[in-house]
């Protein structure tokens, strides 16, 4: 048995709960503390949190969409029969770099919930391994004190998977996201995009689901911001992968969403607070419906698809896309449609009151 420091015994705990191997729970406190790590890991520490890394990169890959059977596109616009993962690719040569170290140390010796701790700083680009890890690690504190200061670093609000499945944490990262900036997530087939459909789409259906809760003035700022942010990573999203003729990377939008499009539009602004002003909730109100928006787009895809004829180049990826959309189709990209014109319109819709004082009869109008 490998026998470690109290400190390496610390990251290891970190980096198990990190890769799904263990729980938030008996990391919360970790988090929270400020603690001391050594500067090189042991031999036997070193091995312990390589074999976490490779192990854990696997069983993370398969709970985040890698085990299901899917239908997906091929890098020359064919298509693909039902499949898992490892079905379809062929395992990727994947390296964790000192990146990786120097963020596990980080979040062991920064308390992540007092203001003033010292930045994460480490001037090495991150490898696909890499961009994998620190959406775990994003993963790992969605949701609680932790959060904000891991979206103040610069490593996670330069990885652009952080940014797609965290738009929420990052709404205050200046800038435009472009194509070009996941080409990276497009590299060897799009393998890791694939594997985390399930994850994605879980967690932009939370983020839709969570607008309803924004009830405050002060919180209507933060709905704002938060459609900008989603607005702005899907637009480059979509153009990326339909450029690089991956639409079916963008099917997690449409699994997010598929339950909720059912449901009226006051429900992602049933709690809007009465006390915001009309232009206020107008604009929230717009917000809202940055998801819907991107459906709109996909809406125009699907058309394309359907006007494909059999004897039509890319016929085959048309219908594998028909059917893999088939659950949302056309119905679902209508009701999105109308959700998001109600969302819209609602307000700006005058709505005809009875005065306070009626006009006395006319002698016309008198029996």
């Amino acid at each position: 048995m490998t026998r470690v420091s109290l400190s390496e015994h610390r990251l290891l705990t970190l980096a198990r709960a990190v890769m799904g191997l263990g729980q938030y729970a008996p990391v919360e406190d970790l988090l929270r503390e400020r603690h001391t790590v050594a500067a090189r890991m042991s031999p036997g520490a070193l091995a312990s949190l390589r074999d976490t890394l490779s192990r854990g990169t696997v069983l993370a890959l398969a709970r985040c969409g890698g085990a299901r059977r899917r239908r997906h596109l091929t890098a020359d616009s064919g298509e693909s029969g039902p499949s898992r993962l490892w079905e379809r690719h062929r395992a990727p040569a994947l390296s964790f770099s000192a990146l990786c170290f120097h963020t596990l140390r980080w979040l062991v010796e920064q308390p992540l919930v007092v203001p003033g701790h010292r930045p994460l700083d480490v001037d090495a680009p991150p490898t696909l391994a890499d961009e994998l890890f620190l959406f775990l690690c994003c993963r790992l504190v969605a949701g609680t004190a932790c959060a904000p200061a891991i979206a103040l670093q610069l490593q996670f609000q330069r990885s652009i998977l952080c940014r797609l499945g965290f738009p929420d944490l990052f709404v205050a990262v200046p800038g435009t996201l472009d194509a070009e900036d996941f080409e990276p997530l497009l590299a060897g087939g799009g393998w890791l995009l694939e594997a985390l459909q399930d994850e994605l789409a879980l967690r932009w259906r939370r983020l839709e689901e969570a607008k309803a809760r924004l009830i405050e003035p002060k919180h209507l700022v933060d709905l704002v911001d938060l459609g900008t942010a989603q607005e702005r990573v899907l637009d480059a999203f979509l153009d990326a992968v339909d450029g690089a003729g991956r639409r079916d990377l963008a099917g997690f939008v449409l699994d997010a969403l598929r339950p909720l499009v059912d449901q009226p539009a006051s429900r992602w602004v049933s709690s809007l607070s009465p006390r915001a002003s009309l232009s206020v909730k107008a604009e929230a109100r717009r917000a809202a419906g940055a998801s819907l928006r991107a459906l709109g787009r996909m809406a125009r895809w699907d058309a394309e698809h359907r006007a494909v004829r059999f004897f039509d180049d890319g016929y085959e990826a048309a219908q594998l896309l028909l059917s893999a959309w088939g659950s949302f189709g056309e119905p679902g990209f209508r009701l999105a449609s109308d959700r998001e014109r109600e969302l819209t319109t609602d307000l700006a819709t005058p709505v005809e009151t009875i005065p306070d004082t009626l006009p006395l009869p006319s002698a016309e109008s008198a029996p």
